[in-house]
């Protein structure tokens, strides 16, 4: 029996009329209210902040796992996996922060991004806000090495095309083994702490919500749902994600409240 879903959010749950983060259809607004009603527990896992869901909907959420499972909310509770202690100047020089072409932000705890340059394109681009993004961070303030309480919680990069992440992702890797480098896009990483992803940021939550791996259905669109398609028995994939990705999960499916729909008649039939 599925007690739970959990919704990536860009692409999957954040999707109307073909784009991937113009807010819930109604379509999927009415599904999960009929999932609650019934009983039925939903959460939330991306690799954005914990609080950006709160831009979209005030629905109660079971928990919440953010920044591909750097932060875990459940009720009031809150768990963290910051990065390991280390030279940050020179984690920053080997994502390729130092080089203009590439946008690389350091994420505080408190989801402020650190940056050695207000003027890089990554800095100026949200600061500016030409398009009236929502944005996913809190502010952005000048990086300060004396700082004796500087923590961060993950790193988030985007790189000018898929090969140019890939290299970096290959280096960090072989360099910092505190690192986890997940790719969330083709062309965009996040650098967690060593042994955190989505899937055990999922089942962390399930842990204190009394969940069993089986009981949990995952919902998702890109390579960082990966970890969870192989992790979770239900697992559902948007249409519209690469095939490769796709191949992965179990099912797929055209909307969340398509995968809500199978979660039913899956549950009607283990009665």
């Amino acid at each position: 029996m599925i007690r739970c879903v959990m919704l990536d959010l860009d692409g999957t749950l954040l999707r109307k009329q073909g784009q991937k983060t113009a807010g819930i259809s109604e379509e999927n607004e009415l599904a999960l209210q009929r999932w609650q009603d019934a009983g039925g527990l939903a959460g939330i896992a991306t690799s954005r902040s914990a609080g950006y869901i709160q831009n979209y909907s005030l629905r109660r959420w079971a928990a919440v796992v953010g920044w591909n499972g750097a932060v875990i909310e459940v009720g009031n509770s809150r768990r963290l996996h910051l990065l390991p202690k280390q030279d940050e100047s020179q984690l920053w020089k080997i994502s390729g922060g130092d080089q203009r072409e590439n946008r690389v932000a350091m994420v505080t705890p408190d989801n402020d991004w650190l940056v050695y340059d207000e003027q890089l394109p990554l800095v100026r681009e949200y600061c500016a806000n030409p398009r009236g993004w929502i944005q996913d961070h809190r502010r952005v303030r000048l990086w300060d090495p004396q700082r004796p309480d500087a923590k961060l919680a993950m790193i988030l990069a985007v790189y000018p095309d898929a090969l140019a992440a890939q290299a970096v992702r290959l280096r960090v890797l072989a360099v910092n083994r505190g690192l986890n480098v997940i790719e969330t896009s083709a062309r965009t990483l996040m650098m967690v702490s060593a042994g955190v992803d989505k899937a055990r940021g999922i089942l962390e939550a399930c842990g204190e919500l009394g969940l069993r791996r089986e009981e949990v259905a995952v919902i998702g669109d890109d390579r960082n749902d990966l970890p969870c398609f192989q992790t979770f028995p239900y697992s559902f994939c948007m249409a519209g994600a690469e095939r490769e990705i796709r191949k992965q999960a179990r099912w797929t499916v055209e909307s969340a409240a398509e995968a809500l729909s199978v979660i039913r008649m899956e549950n009607q039939h283990s009665l």
